[in-house]
């Protein structure tokens, strides 16, 4: 049969809120464009683009003119908001038309840092303790400094520096109102956790597999250890070039386990689907593996985690592709044979 593939995606747009260096990380998404192109060119299926612009009207208009059999789904949010990612499946939902990646509402639950969280400790998944706050809150008993502080809502590393990192009450008011006042929303605030961080990346749905763990190796003296902003994107920096990953990690086996059962439960308990990728750190002290953030949808841009690691396990980034349609397809009761 002739496969007709759409490719949707949110065109890049200044972000309605944050800083102007914030639309690096918006502009990312086209390089996963070009690398899904390629791969379906590389399988032979009929595909086009599909940018989302500020008119929602004529995206549906496409849609339906189209007609995909089914959609890649690259969409990390809408008209310049991230926190409307959610809304752009549950379009296609609407519309009937079979996409990748997760559901709206895993995407809209991940997005929200202290839904998650909550999530992950209902279900006993270690997690670093934390507090929501804005400006007049009070930091509540418990939480011990350094604490780390990023916006509520958003992902990418965005409104996070070094000075997300706090060591006492001055610096996380201080902090707390940056995030307030320039995201326009709350602050998740959260112990730190300062021991090794992996980056785990699984794909696959009824028996998903972890792909070969990824570590990141920070060459910095002292404290923080983050991936902040500048070390996720800015190539030219010292962060980036002072936050080296290595994958695979090197792990013994009982710690290589630990890793991949936590990043598994917090995959699962979070409803994620097809693909998404772990964050984890490893609190020192007693060797547990703390999960800091589940991204479903993950960037897939071929310099990305999640591609190193399906590189490292052997995958050709177009295998990854003609897989995740094959799940999109599954789910909608079509029988594709060679996609699985």
């Amino acid at each position: 049969m002739t496969l007709k593939v759409g490719i949707l995606f949110n065109y890049p747009t200044k972000p309605l809120r944050g800083e102007s260096i914030d639309y690096v990380a918006e502009a990312e998404v086209l390089d996963q464009v070009q690398a899904v192109q390629e791969a379906l060119r590389k399988l032979g299926l009929q595909h086009y683009k599909i940018p989302l612009k500020g008119d929602i009207e004529e995206t549906v208009k496409i849609l339906k003119e189209h007609k995909p059999d089914v959609v890649v789904n690259l969409s990390e949010g809408l008209l310049g908001d991230s926190s409307l990612e959610m809304y752009v499946p549950a379009l296609l939902e609407l519309l009937g038309i079979p996409y990748t990646g997760s559901h709206s509402l895993a995407l809209g639950l991940c997005q929200d840092k202290g839904l998650a969280k909550a999530v992950l400790r209902a279900n006993n998944i270690p997690t670093p303790r934390y507090q929501i706050m804005s400006g007049a809150d009070v930091l509540k008993r418990g939480l011990k400094f350094p604490l780390f502080v990023k916006p509520l809502r958003e992902d990418a590393s965005i409104g996070i520096t070094k000075r997300s990192f706090v060591r006492n009450m001055e610096e996380l008011r201080s902090r707390v109102e940056y995030v307030n006042r320039v995201y326009g929303q709350p602050a998740l605030v959260e112990e730190y956790i300062g021991g090794r961080e992996f980056n785990v990346s699984i794909l696959g749905n009824e028996e998903p597999m972890v792909l070969p763990i990824s570590e990141i190796i920070f060459e910095f003296e002292g404290e923080p250890r983050i991936v902040d902003y500048a070390a996720k994107w800015l190539r030219d920096s010292e962060e980036y070039i002072k936050t080296r990953p290595v994958c695979p990690a090197k792990l013994d086996e009982k710690l290589r386990v630990a890793v991949e059962r936590t990043a598994l439960k917090a995959y699962r308990a979070l409803g994620c689907r097809d693909y998404a990728r772990v964050d984890i750190r490893l609190k020192e002290d007693a060797g547990t593996p703390y999960v800091l953030e589940v991204n479903p949808n993950p960037d897939i841009s071929l310099e990305a985690g999640f591609v190193r690691s399906l590189k490292a396990a052997g995958i050709p980034f177009e295998e990854f592709v003609r897989r995740i349609l094959g799940f999109a397809l599954k789910r909608s009761g079509r029988s594709v044979p060679w996609l699985g």
